[in-house]
């Protein structure tokens, strides 16, 4: 692999694990910066803005762990897109179903959106 793949897959794994530790330390800035109403911050909603930081943690250093084994790299740049994939598709129902936070999903559709296009760019870029 290219330094220049290592270094924007170093980038993007750094990224994620930023956006992950988010939800620990700085819940409500973060929260309101993507949209979501000031009564949507309650203890229920800091808990699943954690356990999804910890899913977005693990994709980082599993991202990370990926650039020291160049055989497993492929599998974890699809596996983080697959799951960009996942969030897009679970962002979309709130979208459908117009429940009232389209600001906060649209803002979490494009960060999946654009995470998982460049997943998938760095995976056909080091094939």
């Amino acid at each position: 692999m290219s330094i220049f793949a290592s270094v924007v897959v170093s980038g993007m794994a750094l990224g994620r694990i930023a956006l992950g530790l988010a939800p620990f330390v700085a819940a409500g800035p973060s929260s309101r910066m993507l949209g979501f109403p000031a009564s949507h911050d309650n203890p229920t909603s800091r808990l699943m803005g954690r356990l999804f930081g910890v899913r977005d943690i693990g994709l980082g250093v599993l991202a990370l762990w990926g650039l020291h084994h160049p055989e497993a790299l492929p599998f974890v740049m699809l596996f983080n897109a697959f799951m960009d994939a996942g969030d897009l598709l679970a962002i979309s129902i709130p979208l459908v179903k117009r429940q009232g936070i389209d600001r906060a999903a649209a803002a979490s559709a494009a960060f999946a959106l654009i995470g998982g296009l460049g997943w998938l760019t760095m995976w056909l870029f080091t094939r």
